[in-house]
Formats: structure tokens, C-alpha cells, sequence
């Protein structure tokens, strides 16, 4: 990932992209990262089915506004600071997914850069203040980082802004069915009668994404075996699950950093590149 080269790279917020094949996982991750840091902004999206977009989806964005000096960028915040975020739906008409993604995400940090939220010593506390960006089920994150980075050098109040890292959450406990599944991964709907009637659905399949998302991936999360899971389905002799070895496989060819339990990283290892488990 891009470091700061123009502003001050102290008061400069540092932006973690969270990928992931299926919700449950990125919200567990997501909520992991936050819990230690409260100060940090969150921009959270999700896809919706929408008939009257013209890809028949919408993207739905959730903020939970950063805390800068005791306030909240955010001008419905209370004066405890209590950040009450804000939703609005995106409908996908004229670019893909992903472009409607980091067009609104462009926007949405320049909305709070430009508030002086990170201005005059940046966040509360120490650390570098950070932003989570959880990304819709699929979307990759290397093409979104790409056009942040070109995006901070292009603003004035991209000053000293980067991004850290591209973190991808697996829950090991469906690993195995998503990384052999060859059916389309859905991206919306299929909560209601048969999936394929009301579901919007991606052209490259489950296993592909799931793969993809590994290998371009920085840091890859793995979410904990907590039921049967996998290891009650396929072991090694020695009685390790063999999908840590498929994971650690892809990740390497992609340079990533596997950390086998996803709720010991914290937000500020993975905005210094610290989260060091061998791959």
C-alpha cells in the first residue's frame, strides 16, 4: 500500500479496506477491529436488490463518523460525542459495483477530511487515526486502493492520507463449501422463495471470489473454527484442518500475512503493518 509523501502524515488518517465472501464474517471482523478502536471511522457497504437501478441493485452505505478532539465529524452528534452515523442507498445504474463503491467513498472522506475532523492532532489519543472501510460481499479491494491512492495525491485534502492495508475475513467453519463452490456468488437477495428468482447474482463463482479475495489480499483474517466446522470433516493425519494450508497456499503466493485468529488483531496493527503471523 501507498505511504504519505505530501501533509502531515500524524493528523493523517491511515484507511484499512475489509474484504470478504460473505457478510457474517465481514460484521464479526469488523466489529473485532472497533472494539479497540472507538475513536476510528467506519464506512460500512452493503448491497441491496433493486429493481429500479439498471444492474437491479443498490449499494447501501452506513457511516459510523470519526472522533477528532473530543468531537464526532458528524453534525447530528450529540455533546457526549455519541456518534449516530447515517445510511443512504446508492443506486447502480451507470458503472459497476465496485466503481459506485470508491466514487462514494472518494466523496465520503472528503466529506469528513475536509470537516477537520483529523485536523490539529488528528484523533483522540495517540495512535493514528484510521478508517474501516468494509466493502460489499466480493468487491475486491487492490482496484478500490488503487484509486484512493490516486485520489489523495489529487486533493487537497487527501494530504498525508493512505491506505494501510487490505485485510480479507475467512471463517474457516464454511471455508471448504465456498472455496469448491462453482455456482455464481450471490451478492443480494435470495432471502425469500427460490434464491435464483430474487437473488442478484456475481458472473465469476463462490470459489473464484473466495480465492481472489485471499491472494490480493494484505493481511488475510481467519474467523476461528466455533461449531463442527471443517474439522470434523477433513483432517490430516496429524489432526490439523487442511483448509489453513489452502489458505496459507494462496496467501503466499500474494505475499499476504495469514493470522490464524482474526479477534487478536487489532485495527492499529494492521495501520502499521504489524499483524505478523508466519504464512
Amino acid at each position: 500500500m501507498g505511504n504519505a509523501e505530501h501533509g502531515d502524515e500524524g493528523s493523517a488518517p491511515a484507511v484499512v479496506l475489509l474484504t470478504g465472501a460473505d457478510r457474517l464474517s465481514l460484521d464479526s471482523v469488523a466489529f473485532s477491529l472497533l472494539d479497540g478502536r472507538p475513536d476510528a471511522g467506519m464506512i460500512a457497504y452493503d448491497v441491496r436488490v433493486d429493481d429500479a437501478a439498471s444492474a437491479g441493485l443498490s449499494v447501501v452505505r452506513r457511516c459510523l463518523p470519526p472522533l477528532g478532539r473530543g468531537r464526532a465529524c458528524d453534525p447530528t452528534a450529540d455533546v457526549l460525542g455519541v456518534r449516530t452515523g447515517g445510511m443512504e442507498s446508492l443506486p447502480v445504474d451507470e458503472c459497476c459495483l465496485s466503481c459506485t463503491v470508491k466514487h462514494d467513498l472518494e466523496r465520503q472522506l472528503g466529506v469528513w477530511a475536509e470537516s477537520g475532523v483529523w485536523r490539529d492532532g488528528g484523533a483522540v489519543g495517540a495512535e493514528t487515526p484510521a478508517v474501516l472501510v468494509m466493502l460489499p460481499v466480493g468487491v475486491e479491494g487492490v482496484p478500490i486502493a488503487q484509486y484512493l491512492e490516486d485520489a489523495f495525491q489529487l486533493h487537497e485534502w487527501g494530504a498525508g492520507m493512505r491506505v494501510a492495508a487490505i485485510a480479507n475475513a475467512v471463517e474457516l467453519d464454511e471455508f471448504e463449501e465456498r472455496f469448491y463452490d462453482d455456482a455464481p456468488l450471490m451478492l443480494a437477495g435470495g432471502l425469500g422463495g427460490e434464491a435464483e428468482d430474487d437473488g442478484v447474482f456475481d458472473e465469476r463463482s463462490t470459489g473464484v471470489v473466495v480465492s481472489r479475495l485471499i491472494h490480493e489480499a494484505t493481511h488475510v483474517l481467519e474467523l476461528p473454527v466455533i461449531g463442527r466446522g471443517c474439522l470434523a470433516r477433513h483432517v490430516d493425519a496429524s489432526g490439523e484442518c487442511m483448509c489453513r494450508a489452502i489458505i496459507r497456499a494462496i496467501a503466499a503466493g500474494g505475499d499476504g500475512v495469514v493470522c490464524e485468529d482474526a479477534h487478536e488483531v487489532t485495527l492499529d496493527a494492521l495501520v502499521r503493518g504489524e499483524a505478523t503471523v508466519d504464512v
